[in-house]
């Protein structure tokens, strides 16, 4: 879906913001909320959404 797009930071930092409830909710687990799963979805987010960066 976003692979076409040549994204900024900013730009990708919105989509995190947008999507965090989806985040927070895959990232419980037993109940309770892991936030180093959060962080580790958060990061290949950003990773997979920058890759098609012009250097």
């Amino acid at each position: 879906m976003f692979n076409e797009f040549n994204l900024s930071d900013d730009e990708i930092i919105k989509i995190i913001k947008d999507y965090k409830p989806l985040i927070i909710n895959a990232s419980i687990i037993n109940d309770r909320y892991d936030e180093d799963l959060a962080q580790e979805i958060q990061i290949e987010i950003y990773k997979y959404l920058s890759k098609n960066r012009k250097i």
